[in-house]
């Protein structure tokens, strides 16, 4: 169960939306000291990758409020037992840690279209696996919050392909 507590951790939300404001105060910092055609591209990096971020997480969480699935787990209170200590007590539908992890590695898939890169997507693909290894989200959970964390990307893509 532990290992499974570790990997989940990567797709943290609030560790990602957290470095979208640490990646744009360091590039506010840098960008006179970058040349001119990488400045371009880590423009483009940043807007898609913070975008699509910033999009999922709403998504998921306005979701998350509106449709009422409570988790397969029970969470711990003070002197409980048979509880699990991994579950949160918000509603499970659909997974953010799915959601936007996906976003992020779609993403940066998207902005670099390598596809020696595809080999990375095992890192998602664990962490959504985390999430019912940990019994905090049932199947479909899983599927949706993946499926959300994928399509946005795209769309923030298509749209900032069409305003240049």
């Amino acid at each position: 169960m532990e290992i499974w507590y570790f990997v989940t951790l990567i797709g943290t939300p609030e560790i990602w939306l957290i470095l979208t404001g640490v990646l744009v105060i360091l590039y506010l910092y840098l960008r006179k000291r970058v040349h001119p055609r990488k400045k371009v591209l880590i423009k483009r990096v940043l807007i898609i990758f913070i975008t699509s971020l910033w999009l999922t997480a709403g998504v998921t969480f306005a979701l998350k409020y509106a449709i009422p699935v409570k988790r397969p787990c029970t969470p711990c209170a003070e002197n409980q037992s048979n509880c699990n200590p991994y579950c949160p007590d918000d509603n499970a539908f659909p997974s953010g840690h799915s959601a936007i992890i996906f976003s992020v590695f779609t993403s940066m898939f998207l902005v670099f279209r390598k596809n020696k890169f595809l080999f990375l997507f095992v890192i998602p693909l664990l962490v959504a696996l985390s999430r019912y290894m940990l019994v905090v989200h049932y199947p479909v959970d899983i599927l949706a919050g993946s499926l959300i964390g994928i399509v946005i990307p795209f769309i923030v893509l298509k749209v900032y392909e069409k305003k240049i």
